[in-house]
Formats: structure tokens, C-alpha cells, sequence
């Protein structure tokens, strides 16, 4: 890492059912500063999320996975931690994957496949 480039910390839950954006994306927070957690499915996340509320600060959230979609695990994020910072994650474009998921105060979306200096800029907003 370059002297003068971008740090970041705390932890970060991905949610996504592609195990190779969980992995990449894990990889390369890790290397700027970030611990990161990791869920595959909807369920996972929820139960990962509240075993780690207290810490995480930020979700990256896949809008369709397996056992609970997107919008079903941004509904009990936060009931367990209201105004959590979530940003959703989806092949779709933007208008589309906002007209599927109905819930307000979703902080930010990223459009896949994104690069990952997209997803660090995303973030260095909320640090």
C-alpha cells in the first residue's frame, strides 16, 4: 500500500450468494483496513449481523440471495440496528434494483460487476 493512499476501519458485513465477490471483496477491504464478515445467504446474514451488530458499521448487501432476499434482510437489520449504513449490491441498474426493493434509507447502491476503487470511494463516505 502506498504511503499517502486511503485507510479505512471497522467492520463491514458482505451479503452476497457469489462466493467469489465475497472473497475478492473481503480480500481487498482487509488490505485498506477493514475487518469484513461474510454471509452467503439471507439467513446467514441476519443471524452474522446480529451475532455482530455492536461492530459492524456498514452492510454491502446483495439485493437476490437465497433464504431471505435482500429487502427481507435490510427489514431485520435494522430493527436490530436502526439506521445501520447499507449499501445495496445488484446486477440490476440503479432505478430498477430501487424499484424492486421498497425500503427506504438504503445509503448507497453499487451496480455489479463494480471495481473496487468504486466500492472503497462509496465507503470513505461514511468514514
Amino acid at each position: 500500500m502506498q504511503k499517502n493512499e486511503w485507510h479505512g476501519s471497522g467492520t463491514i458485513l458482505i451479503a452476497d450468494d457469489e462466493e467469489t465477490i465475497c472473497v475478492i471483496n473481503k480480500y481487498m477491504l482487509e488490505q485498506i483496513g477493514f475487518n469484513v464478515l461474510t454471509a452467503y445467504d439471507g439467513a446467514e446474514a441476519v443471524n452474522t449481523f446480529r451475532d455482530h451488530a455492536d461492530e459492524i458499521f456498514c452492510v454491502i448487501l446483495d439485493l437476490t440471495m437465497p433464504r431471505l432476499s435482500g429487502e427481507e434482510v435490510f427489514k431485520e437489520i435494522n430493527i436490530i440496528k436502526p439506521g445501520i449504513k447499507v449499501i445495496l449490491s445488484s446486477g440490476y441498474d440503479k432505478q430498477d434494483a430501487m424499484q424492486r426493493f421498497s425500503c427506504e434509507g438504503i445509503a448507497d447502491y453499487i451496480q455489479k460487476p463494480y471495481a473496487f476503487d468504486s466500492l472503497k470511494e462509496k465507503l470513505k463516505k461514511f468514514l
